[in-house]
């Protein structure tokens, strides 16, 4: 199948908007229709992640995302051609389009009648198969910018729903999920002096009380175990037999 009979992209260019880099696409399709799609980093990203499903180490390398400097025109420029590059390798891969994530990328004229039906419910076996894991595939390693948005989201839900909660402060000392002091629990500081009191022991004083006079009665029974005259055997007497003198 040659170039002509199948989806071509073309990066037209970029523009800035708060904060972030939207990419302007020229899709054309095998029939020679074209349209322009804007999408930005993060949505070609996601496109990556279900691509991988599929095709895992077959697809081209996916331009990274520095800490800094983004926003970088030599940055914005390099990135640019990384992801043409990576997307050319895409359509290499899927001539006839079989990710259902990539034909929904693609976009298109607006379908009428019972294309449009046809959209719709493509767009709902999308969304469901989103959710599901696919187990027939072998576990493909995350990369570093992955493996650091996962950690960042793993941590908040950590300090929203584990780290909110009253607990001693003690037992704050030694966990530290992400490099940072873990912060007390805003309810901390109005049950301190409740958590720093011993036990009251009302409960533990007839507890432990039972306790000691059961142990007291097995070591010091007021009657023996056994009779000692039955538990003791005599050593049965030995006649030698008299010596003769030579």
């Amino acid at each position: 199948m040659s170039a002509g009979e199948r989806y071509t992209l073309q990066l037209a260019g970029n523009t800035s908007a708060d904060g972030h880099t939207i990419y302007t696409i020229k899709v054309t399709s095998p029939d020679g229709d074209t349209w322009t799609i804007q999408k930005r980093y993060s949505e070609i990203r996601e496109l990556h992640d279900q691509l991988r499903l599929r095709h895992g180490a077959n697809l081209e390398a996916f331009p990274g995302k520095r800490l800094f400097g983004n926003q970088d025109p030599a940055f914005v420029k390099e990135r640019q051609t990384g992801l043409q590059r990576y997307l050319d390798g895409v359509l290499r891969l899927e001539k006839d389009i079989r990710t259902p994530a990539l034909f929904e990328f693609l976009g298109g004229p607006q379908p009428h009648g019972e294309r449009n039906q046809a959209r719709e419910h493509q767009k709902i076996l999308t969304d469901m198969q989103n959710k599901l894991l696919n187990l027939a595939l072998p576990p493909a390693p995350l990369d570093e910018t992955e493996m650091g948005q996962r950690l960042k989201k793993y941590c908040q839900a950590m300090r929203l729903f584990v780290l909110s909660q009253p607990v001693d402060p003690i037992h704050l000392r030694a966990p530290g999920f992400d490099g940072e002091p873990l912060q007390l629990c805003a309810s901390n500081s109005e049950k301190f002096d409740l958590l720093k009191q011993p036990p009251t022991g009302d409960m533990d004083e007839p507890l432990l009380g039972g306790l000691l006079d059961q142990l007291h009665q097995v070591l010091r029974p007021d009657m023996p175990i056994g009779d000692p005259e039955k538990l003791i055997v005599p050593f049965p007497k030995i006649t030698l037999p008299a010596s003769t003198a030579p």
